[in-house]
């Protein structure tokens, strides 16, 4: 057997190789292409898993903030020019993005005239909404642009109003689901987004195959559980076990279903490791613009200033955004022995901030889901 300070030597190796490749191809592949733009953190609902500021939640408080045409138009011009001339990408977000309909409009409007001079090749356009707001009018808005609408929905009606709910209480689903009728009515494409929560996780599989089957939406993206002082809430092994019953659902029903351990498949069948977050897709990633015009790594959290670069002046080389990304792939030491360290990417830039400063367990419910998943996908693959 080796050493252990031979295998000391070795780990420290790999992880110095490891980083460097990420640096290497971060620097000169990737690109910033796209914005999730908060709009307002205004919302009509009050969802128990909600991370937008809690004061925010289930109001119509005119003096809850939201983003401004000006910073709006900056940030767009900001990204047209350090994209040259290529296609770019905007996810309308908050909050409820639909209380800024008007200010949405103009927004496309602006981009589109931007693609008719020259000055980008194309825009695409995401929105993530409740649905509870939806109208006529807005479908075919969504329709007419080719939106990508995201739906957030978490299951059957006791299912979905156990989180996602009014501030007095009331359920979202009847709202929701009207709402996604009159979006197919438009034939808009939509997807649905689920939520796992503590108290639905035992129940997620089930939630996709009613999303499926009964609400005929076939394209659903299930959010990564989000770290709350750096750690999941729900626990990793159940979340692991959900998932694998919904990839067989989704081959059973044809239908698509994206989650956190597709990136498991995806390194396994393409034998490449992966080391970057959720934020990064491809060549190109994704950065918030904040309401207060500050561009943010993290497209979950951007309430930690010192993470923020300034719209001024933006530049990408020496932004905080950049550290962000840079930041070692396995924290951890642990995570250089574990059998899930090529799939799993160590904990996320917001894992690593968070257990710095708030929370010092490494006992980390990502790490049993990974640890479970892996062994089951390498089975599964095909």
């Amino acid at each position: 057997m080796e050493s252990l300070a031979a295998e000391k030597e070795k780990e420290s190796a790999w992880l110095k190789e490891y980083t460097r490749k990420k640096e290497k191809d971060f620097g000169n592949n990737s690109r910033l292409n796209a914005l999730r733009i908060i709009m307002t953190e205004k919302c009509n609902l009050s969802c128990s898993y909600c991370f937008v500021r809690e004061k925010n939640r289930g109001s119509h408080n005119s003096n809850s903030p939201s983003i401004s045409w000006e910073i709006i138009k900056k940030a767009v011009d900001t990204l047209a020019s350090i994209n040259n001339g290529g296609d770019i990408e905007l996810q309308f977000f908050g909050g409820e993005p639909i209380m800024e309909f008007e200010l949405i409009k103009k927004t496309v409007s602006y981009s589109n005239s931007l693609v008719r001079n020259g000055k980008i090749e194309k825009v695409f356009f995401g929105i993530t909404t409740n649905g509870t707001l939806i109208t006529d009018e807005i479908a075919r808005f969504l329709k007419k642009n080719n939106f990508l609408v995201s739906l957030s929905l978490d299951g059957p009606k006791e299912q979905n109003d156990n989180n996602r709910h009014y501030l007095n209480g009331g359920g979202s689903y009847d709202d929701a689901v009207r709402g996604l009728k009159i979006l197919k009515k438009f034939d808009n494409f939509i997807g649905i987004l689920v939520t796992p929560s503590v108290k639905e996780i035992g129940d997620l599989a089930r939630a996709c195959e009613y999303i499926i089957k009964e609400l005929d939406c076939k394209f659903i993206t299930i959010n990564t559980p989000q770290p709350i002082k750096g750690n999941w809430e729900v626990d990793g092994i159940l979340f692991a076990e959900e998932l694998k019953k919904c990839f067989q659902i989704a081959k059973n029903t044809n239908s698509i279903i994206n989650h956190f351990g597709t990136r498991v498949l995806y390194a396994l069948n393409n034998k490449k490791p992966m080391i970057y977050g959720c934020s990064k897709y491809g060549d190109n990633y994704t950065a918030t613009l904040t309401v207060d015009g500050f561009i943010g790594p993290c497209i979950v959290s951007w309430q930690y200033k010192e993470t923020l670069s300034g719209l001024d002046n933006f530049n990408l080389s020496n932004s905080p955004l950049k550290k962000w990304k840079f930041d070692k792939p396995y924290y951890f030491k642990k995570c250089l022995r574990c059998v899930a360290k090529n799939v799993c990417g160590g904990p996320c830039p917001l894992e690593v901030y968070e257990y710095r400063n708030y929370n010092k367990t490494i006992d980390h419910e990502r790490c049993r889901f990974f640890k479970n998943f892996i062994r089951w996908a390498i089975w599964y693959r095909e």
